[in-house]
């Protein structure tokens, strides 16, 4: 198994967060191991997607009925052919994506200094999150390649790298500068928010599983946090905390830094 990273250098931000609930959370802590899903099962279905297949949908996928404004020197025979080309073409777009994804299994991070309220909002009060360095991080899994097991041991190379976001609607004129080495890192500009951070895992074969657990050194060698949901109450986090220490006396439950934000109007001063 290879390594390598992409579009690393420019990273100023120096954690990575990921936000789970506590039934993933626990798996981290007693597998000690990160999830890597297959790119298929991701919502985005333009994952791992070229410039010239972006080109070739936003162009195909405008002539898939006869235009109000048809040139009437072409045929509706004519038309009904181009129609017919078209829905080929993009159904073999489809099938041919769905295979790239296929051989792509990915973690995600968010790059941060500071926690999100909006990470936050998305996981409600079951919601935890693990910090790393980022540095230390990238570091840990290049190190950990060693110790993987089949069949996380097939990939031919494993990446760790920021996310790149592109605006897909320039592409038609911009193809070649818009190529990337990694094209399992790029996704559409509307989704730059996330600020991701990603592990990627490249395979030859098709596996007919989900994902595959990428294995670290014991949890208690391991150095990162633990945050709890700003919105939990008090008897709520000592319950927390009182069931993560069974897992690791190492890395206790911290309160969050925003909470004295939430709190502020019930404070009395």
């Amino acid at each position: 198994m290879n390594w390598n990273t992409y579009n690393t250098k420019g990273i100023k931000e120096k954690y990575v967060y990921r936000y789970v609930t506590i039934e993933k959370l626990v798996d981290f802590l007693e597998s000690s191991s990160i999830y890597l899903t297959r790119l298929d099962k991701f919502e985005d279905n333009l994952e791992n997607i070229e410039p010239y297949d972006i080109n070739e949908l936003k162009v195909r996928s405008k002539t898939l009925k006869i235009p109000d404004d048809a040139n009437p020197d072409i045929s509706d025979d004519r038309w009904e052919q181009i129609i017919q080309e078209n829905n080929t073409a993009l159904k073999a777009l489809q099938k041919s994506l769905h295979l790239k994804q296929k051989h792509r299994f990915v973690n995600c991070w968010i790059l941060n200094d500071v926690e999100s309220f909006a990470m936050w909002d998305i996981y409600g009060k079951s919601g935890f999150a693990i910090r790393f360095e980022r540095k230390y991080f990238q570091k840990l899994i290049k190190e950990s390649i060693n110790i993987q097991e089949k069949p996380t041991s097939n990939f031919d190379i494993i990446v760790a790298g920021a996310v790149k976001y592109q605006n897909y609607d320039d592409m038609l004129f911009k193809e070649k500068e818009s190529l990337l080495k990694f094209s399992a890192f790029r996704k559409h500009l509307s989704f730059k928010h996330e600020t991701e951070y990603r592990i990627v895992g490249f395979i030859k074969e098709i596996l007919d599983i989900p994902g595959l657990k990428f294995k670290l050194p014991e949890i208690q060698n391991l150095k990162f946090d633990i945050i709890a949901n700003p919105r939990l109450n008090s008897f709520q986090l000592q319950q927390y905390k009182s069931m993560i220490s069974k897992y690791s006396k190492k890395h206790p439950l911290k309160e969050s830094d925003l909470k004295e934000w939430l709190d502020f109007k019930k404070m009395n001063y």
